[in-house]
């Protein structure tokens, strides 16, 4: 969650026009044009700086975090990335998450702290790895003790079997968001008498300091495999999605949280006692059963740049594809234009990396359509028909990606969870 104010002239309006080429002519019609949003990115991309993150004395958030877990039923993905405006200035990315699983089900949390509050990097943190561990400790004892539940989720979803199943793991998605914030006030009363945070703040740490978004998921493989079973709660803004790959049009995309909004533009709610109060939580959370085989968690810093979810979270699935996290299916024998994309990283390198953009492909939301009624053809247009890797780790990938692509007013630090469920049918 970054409140970052674009007046350092890292992003420029359309209207400005790019320095001309040695001996290049300029007409008139050409100062009138406005510039593409390629040409403006090309033409900032080098205003950013790299800024190591000046050490305060207090938690330091890594650079990045990136996680892969190989299950039973599929894979789990995620990677989290600091931003361009804390690159610039050398501060913490304040963005978490945590995943786990057993043979039963996934579990993934996603949090992104306040960029306004000072220690909202250890709140989102905290939350995350609190939420997960008691998602995987009390998801477990319920499947342990309940041997039918898998079955009571598959009955008739007007059932009292299917309700009941579906309220116990509801329930405890939305305690794990009342167990974070209990976390995040065990961390208050540990630091609020460390001088180190008092020296920094000039005063004794409040919960406020800590807050951050929470969106959590717990999904569980039903019918061999068939079928999933999710249930979600969201607080802020963000992105919970799920995705049936083998559906088309709108069909395929399931929003399976809402973002909050405060009372101004740009302002978001964060976890709070007033937030996991019975009614306030119970309005923020979604179950769904069906065959939907990926469900994604984003903060803001992806989730801007795919807005509006229906069509851009297909764009985002084909994105992930063409760059080698998801498998991209079709052939890569000879590569097809237009080729990928480099500009300079926002690293102490400066190093470039090219990706392949689903928007060179489809320029509006009705392109877009087409595009992902062909999604299974689009090989030649991926970074492997160019002999292009982001790393051997599917985290690897997606952490370099996450750090890589280039989106018009997007300098958010970016955070990605993916549950990729195998076709086990």
């Amino acid at each position: 969650m970054n409140e970052y104010s674009e007046t350092n002239g890292e992003q420029q309006e359309n209207s400005e026009q790019l320095p001309k080429a040695s001996g290049e002519s300029e007409t008139k019609a050409d100062k009138n044009k406005p510039l593409s949003d390629r040409e403006v990115m090309e033409h900032t991309a080098n205003i950013w700086q790299y800024t190591k993150i000046i050490d305060d004395g207090t938690e330091i958030h890594s650079e990045f975090h990136e996680k892969f877990s190989k299950t039973a039923f599929g894979n789990i993905i995620g990677a989290r990335v600091r931003g361009k405006a804390h690159k610039h200035n050398g501060t913490n990315c304040d963005d978490y998450f945590e995943t786990s699983f057993t043979e039963d089900f996934a579990v993934a949390v996603v949090c992104d702290g306040a960029g306004s509050q000072r220690l909202s990097r250890i709140g989102s943190r905290i939350s995350a790895e609190s939420a997960a561990s008691y998602l995987k400790n009390n998801l477990s004892e319920l499947f342990l003790k309940d041997a039918s539940i898998k079955d009571r989720l598959c009955a008739d979803i007007s059932s009292e079997e299917f309700m009941s199943a579906c309220g116990s793991i509801a329930s405890l998605v939305q305690n794990s968001a009342r167990e974070a914030l209990k976390a995040q006030n065990d961390e208050l009363l540990r630091l609020e008498n460390d001088e180190r945070y008092l020296n920094v703040l000039g005063r004794k740490p409040v919960i406020s300091d800590m807050s951050t978004t929470f969106l959590a998921a717990a999904a569980v493989p039903l019918n061999g495999g068939k079928q999933r079973f999710t249930a979600c709660v969201q607080i802020g803004d963000g992105c919970i999605c799920a995705l049936d790959t083998k559906e088309n049009g709108e069909r395929s995309v399931k929003l399976m949280g809402e973002a909050d909004s405060g009372k101004f533009s740009s302002e978001t709610v964060f976890l709070s006692q007033n937030t996991v109060s019975d009614a306030a939580i119970a309005s923020k959370t979604r179950v769904s059963r069906g065959s939907s085989d990926i469900i994604m968690l984003m903060t803001d810093g992806v989730a801007d740049d795919y807005f509006p979810a229906s069509p851009m979270m297909q764009r985002l699935y084909i994105d992930l594809c063409l760059n080698g996290i998801l498998p991209m299916y079709g052939s890569e024998e000879k590569p097809k234009a237009p080729a990928p994309i480099s500009y300079p990283a926002v690293s102490a390198e400066r190093q470039s990396v090219a990706l392949q953009y689903a928007k060179q492909l489809a320029e509006d939301a009705e392109s877009m359509k087409t595009l992902w009624e062909k999604r299974n053809m689009l090989g030649a247009y991926s970074l492997g028909a160019y002999g292009i890797s982001l790393g051997e780790k599917p985290e690897e990938r997606l952490r370099v990606w996450l750090d890589n692509y280039n989106e018009r007013t997007s300098f958010d630090d970016r955070t990605l969870v993916i549950i990729d469920f195998k076709d086990l049918n």
